[in-house]
């Protein structure tokens, strides 16, 4: 059951499922709410952020990872000495002219382009960009253009998953994958 749905959404399992229940005698037949949690494999966390377990169910990060949930690939670092975002050149090379970054996002083989610092995604005609998804929340998650640019869940129903992690908050990085309910989107970004 988990597979399937974990299927039809889109899911990608980065190791085993388990599914826990627990029998509630003083519940009467109807609709529940579930809730579930992504649990990093101590096999993928440094020994450090095994001996410091996040607090408040909030998602665990590695040193470094820049907020990225556990088990995602690394970001690259900057040469030592550089400031964040700033490009560097080849050796006795003077500053370079900064280059202006494209961005924009593809969904259903349809560009939408990027000239805010923000762009609200969602089911509700007030969004930036409307997905007409029955599994997305009327503003569902948003875009924020910065360095690193963002994408932060903005308390929809069905949360976002972001390169295969689900997640409320995650780096961008050119070709990013974000799933909501069924739609898959695709973030691109391109120097000039």
């Amino acid at each position: 059951m988990v597979r399937d749905y974990a299927k039809q959404q889109r899911y990608t399992f980065m190791g085993g499922v388990k599914v826990h229940l627990e029998k509630a005698d003083d519940l009467d037949t109807g609709l529940y709410r579930v809730r579930s949690r992504t649990l990093a494999s101590s096999e993928s966390q440094s020994p450090a952020a095994q001996q410091a377990p996040a607090r408040g169910g909030a998602p665990q990060q590695r040193p470094g990872g820049y907020g990225q949930p556990a088990g995602a690939p690394p970001m690259p670092s900057a040469p030592p000495g550089a400031r964040p975002g700033a490009r560097t050149g080849g050796a006795g090379v003077g500053p370079q002219p900064q280059a202006q970054t494209r961005r924009w996002i593809e969904i259903n083989g349809t560009r939408h382009q990027i000239s805010r610092p923000t762009l609200v995604l969602g089911r509700s005609t007030d969004a930036d960009v409307r997905i007409d998804d029955p599994g997305v929340s009327r503003r569902h998650c948003e875009i924020r253009v910065g360095t690193p640019p963002t994408v932060q869940d903005l308390g929809s129903t069905n949360g976002i998953v972001v390169d295969g992690q689900h997640t409320t908050r995650a780096t961008l990085r050119d070709g990013s994958r974000i799933v909501v309910g069924s739609t898959t989107i695709v973030y691109r970004q391109a120097e000039g």
